[in-house]
């Protein structure tokens, strides 16, 4: 009986551990927000080719955003690459 009990108990243990750990890992979520808020912080003004590459990071699509700002040299490659990481994590 106190073997069963030991066991029960852990199983318990175990299984409630689990779900808590499934049920409260926030899921990772894109932003394009913090993209754009990056951009202003390095003082960029915002315009529709910055709106969409950061739009485009946040849709899982780095290169795109990466290309987008860096082409004619309108972004710096170093904010440019911060900008579309923090779009896409």
């Amino acid at each position: 009986m106190n073997l069963t009990r030991k066991v029960v108990a852990t199983l318990g243990t175990l299984t409630l551990a689990a779900s808590g750990v499934l049920l409260t890992a926030p899921a990772a979520q894109a932003n394009a927000r913090d993209c754009l808020d990056y951009l202003q912080s390095q003082g960029y003004s915002l315009n529709y080719v910055r709106i969409g590459a950061c739009h485009y990071a946040e849709e899982g699509d780095w290169s795109q955003c990466y290309y987008q700002l860096v082409w004619n040299g309108d972004v710096y490659f170093l904010h440019a690459e911060r900008a579309c990481d923090l779009g896409a994590a």
